[in-house]
């Protein structure tokens, strides 16, 4: 992000107390210029989490509602409940983590009898046909519950939550949920292990996602980091002719969520990544999912960077990094009646990737596409897909806005920004 005039921030920082929230400004590096974290508020015009009365998260919280946490019960606890709060992550926490202290591993959330061998041999395509059924997918169901209570973490509205240099939360599905008013903020969330993937006759479908914002409005997502941690899908075993994979999405804004900002933040190897909207049929998405993704960096997430539904996405000042062609399926997934307004983006794609790969079209009838910089030119991509793809090409207008949004930079200066500032750990 631009810094806010000086003057502005001069005046800020003068009148800044704990109980006068202070707006985010940042240094040429993406580096923020106050220390009190906690109690920083998204700025005015930063993305579409900035509308309607902007995202302050729990920047009022009282004394007694700013909360430090090193533990998985301890982060549960914090961030539950409507009021303002600040939580603040001092190290990191593996949520498959028993009260005292002992891992848990996946057997320990199985019940009923529920085992992978057992359940490969329930359900081989060699004598079973269709999707998985009966007491051992009821064992399944029973034991993936288990390890829900354990793993997800709800958070209650008027929320902060940030963490404290390089903390990590490892194996968590942080759920925004029916909620408004939530700032996440220099976090690395890493490897929402699925241990009980579900057949469904034709592939195994995962349950966890590393953040999910449903339902929720006014969302800001900053100085993230979201991957796999040490689990790569790519290396997962085969079952049944198709890849045991282990994850489902980085980062969903699905059900109605609203006014979602997320910026300068780091997705790295991963599959499903971004999906905004989670179903052709969902019309009651149709004037929500407005989101602004700027100046992030995406290293090798092979879809859904985004895949949009019924929203309207504004996508300027980001980063993508692409290095092995066999795992690169599109980066902008135009779904249906979806607003995907792309501005001065810059690719970095290995040999063997063609620019018209960047856009696919999901039912969708348009993207707003300008400025992107491939390999160190500016290509017009979305003639690129248009010459590759004639039967299903795409206009260059959408019927969305881009909402609220900081100055656009040109996309090469933009590029050095987000490779020094992006990600999380970089916020003291």
């Amino acid at each position: 992000m631009l810094s806010i005039p000086l003057s502005i921030a001069i005046a800020t920082a003068v009148a800044f107390t704990p109980s006068v929230p202070f707006r985010a400004s940042e240094h040429a590096d993406g580096a923020p210029v106050a220390s009190e974290l906690g109690h920083q508020v998204l700025a005015d015009g930063d993305g579409w989490a900035s509308a309607d009365g902007g995202t302050t998260g729990g920047a009022n919280a009282a004394p007694e509602d700013v909360h430090e946490v090193s533990t998985r019960d301890e982060l549960a606890a914090a961030v539950a409940g409507n009021k303002p709060k600040i939580v603040y992550v001092k190290q990191h926490i593996d949520a498959n983590t028993a009260s005292d202290g002992s891992p848990i591993a996946c057997e320990d959330y199985a019940v009923d009898g529920y085992s992978l061998a057992a359940y490969l041999a329930a359900f081989d395509p060699l004598h079973w046909t269709g999707t998985a059924s009966g007491p051992l997918e009821d064992a399944r169901k029973a034991s993936s519950a288990n390890q829900r209570k354990q793993i997800r973490i709800d958070v209650g509205a008027n929320t902060t939550i940030v963490g404290v240099g390089d903390a990590q939360l490892t194996g968590f599905t942080l759920n925004i949920d029916r909620v408004d008013n939530v700032i996440v903020r220099n976090l690395q969330l890493s490897d929402a292990y699925d241990c009980f993937p579900a057949w469904n006759g034709d592939t195994w479908k995962t349950e966890w996602d590393n953040l999910v914002v449903s339902g929720s409005t006014h969302v800001w997502l900053d100085h993230l980091t979201l991957d796999d941690g040490g689990t790569v899908d790519a290396e997962q075993p085969v079952y049944f002719g198709k890849p045991f994979l282990r994850h489902d999405g980085l980062l969903d804004v699905v059900r109605q969520a609203d006014l979602v900002t997320i910026s300068w933040s780091r997705m790295v190897g991963h599959d499903k990544s971004l999906l905004w909207g989670n179903g052709d049929g969902a019309t009651r998405d149709r004037g929500k999912l407005r989101v602004t993704l700027h100046h992030n960096e995406l290293v090798d997430l092979e879809q859904r960077a985004p895949r949009v539904r019924f929203g309207q996405a504004h996508v300027y000042n980001n980063v993508y990094k692409v290095s092995n062609p066999d795992h690169y399926q599109y980066s902008w997934g135009v779904g249906v009646e979806s607003s995907i307004i792309a501005r001065n983006n810059t690719f970095e794609l290995a040999a063997g990737i063609p620019p018209a790969r960047i856009i696919q079209n999901f039912g969708g009838t348009g993207i707003d596409e300008e400025g992107t910089w491939v390999n160190g030119r500016h290509v017009n991509v979305l003639a690129a897909y248009t010459s590759a793809n004639p039967a299903a090409s795409l206009t260059p207008e959408v019927s969305g806005l881009p909402g609220p949004h900081l100055p656009i930079e040109p996309a090469p200066a933009a590029r050095n920004r987000v490779e020094r500032g992006a990600g999380s750990g970089l916020l003291r």
